[in-house]
């Protein structure tokens, strides 16, 4: 079941998201809000998997909320206004929805929303790939594909095989993504790296694979690093 809010200081916009989502399977609609500061009430609750959220409302835009929020549900921003569509996508948004609108584009955003919550839904210790949120796109990144991840504050770099993604999101969150993976590992405050594509240590750097950026060793983390490894501090 999808649980969502609609922000929107727009009646019209409003009566036009609640009767389109009325008409789509599954879809529970938990609030109706004008902006984004009452909506917060029902946000922490965690009930809420997708939020459907204006751009510009006084007091508080669609950007700065999300940005204000430590873990925040899926979001999808609906406006008017199409130059906020790549910094949207930067915030790691499921999707940009340009008014006016019609059902069969909201059954869209839905399905992508379902789709989104399945594969995280199925997280098992045997899971083997990552999934990326690319701007509009949902990667599928097999982990033996990732070499590293960099943390840098609100955002991360996850370097593959294939591209560079640069994504909302935390260091702290992909260390818990990636708890059940053996291969990776936390090596620095700024760096969770795969430990299959390391080729050795050199005091105070993990030398990689190829052309792969080596990859530095905090102190706090080198213990961690040696157990992984089935050393000792002394070896």
């Amino acid at each position: 079941m999808i649980k969502c809010i609609i922000i929107d200081d727009e009646e019209l916009a409003q009566e036009i998201l609640v009767s389109h989502l009325k008409k789509i399977p599954d879809v529970e609609i938990l609030g109706v809000f004008d902006n984004a500061v009452d909506a917060m009430k029902t946000l922490n609750t965690n009930e809420a998997n997708l939020v459907f959220c204006d751009i510009q409302m006084p007091d508080m835009s669609g950007i700065t909320f999300l940005k204000s929020l430590r873990k925040p549900p899926l979001f999808v921003f609906v406006t008017g206004d199409p130059s906020y569509a790549i910094e949207g996508y930067e915030l790691n948004v499921l999707d940009y929805i340009l008014k006016p609108f019609g059902i069969d584009r909201l059954v869209k955003t839905i399905e992508k929303a379902r789709a989104f919550m399945n594969m995280e839904n199925n997280k098992t210790a045997d899971r083997d790939f990552l999934i990326i949120k690319d701007r509009s796109n949902i990667i599928i990144s097999p982990y033996n594909e990732v070499y590293f991840i960099k943390g840098d504050k609100d955002y991360v770099l996850i370097e593959t095989q294939d591209k560079k993604y640069h994504v909302w999101k935390k260091l702290i969150d992909m260390e818990e993504t990636l708890s059940t993976a053996k291969q990776f590992v936390r090596v620095h405050k700024s760096y969770i790296v795969n430990l299959d594509f390391a080729k050795r240590v050199e005091g105070n750097v993990i030398k990689m694979r190829g052309s792969i950026t080596d990859i530095p060793i905090g102190a706090q983390y080198r213990a961690e690093l040696y157990r992984r490894l089935g050393l000792n501090g002394n070896d």
